[in-house]
């Protein structure tokens, strides 16, 4: 019998939080000046993606999940995304076309992660690797 191992969206939600909270940091001001967005913006969103992703991936590591916090992680990637978009707005004539963009592409991926996270949300209550404990009996 084959067996395959069932990737956990929710991994990947804190990874890529993390990751791109740590390359903001690790390149602030190269963002600073290509993106052209005030530097408070980019440490604002550095630190909402480094605490998001180090929060999901704690989330992520655990094989029984809250339905609440599944939950709340979808509404804050809901809230995330609305806030890039506030963004958008708000920097539209001052942020170069990489920054506009940045802040399209951010809200676009965390948007689907909200989705995506809230229709399945019942599924990712357990982690792929968890085994329920089911009683054989026999006849």
């Amino acid at each position: 019998m084959v067996t395959y191992k069932k990737f956990d969206i929710l991994f990947l939600d804190g990874v890529a939080g993390l990751l791109a909270g740590l390359t903001l940091f690790s390149f602030q001001g190269w963002f600073h000046e290509v993106y052209s967005l005030p530097l408070y913006v980019l440490q604002f969103i550095t630190a909402a993606n480094m605490l998001y992703g180090a929060l999901a991936l704690l989330l992520a590591s655990k094989r029984k999940r809250s339905f609440l916090i599944i939950k709340l992680l979808a509404l804050a990637n809901t809230f995330w995304t609305l806030i890039c978009i506030c963004f958008i707005f708000i920097y539209l004539d001052s942020a170069s076309w990489k920054g506009i963009s940045l802040l399209i592409l951010e809200s676009l991926f965390v948007g689907y992660l909200a989705y995506y996270e809230w229709v399945n949300r019942n599924n990712l209550i357990y982690s792929p690797t968890y085994k329920k404990c089911v009683k054989t009996t026999h006849f």
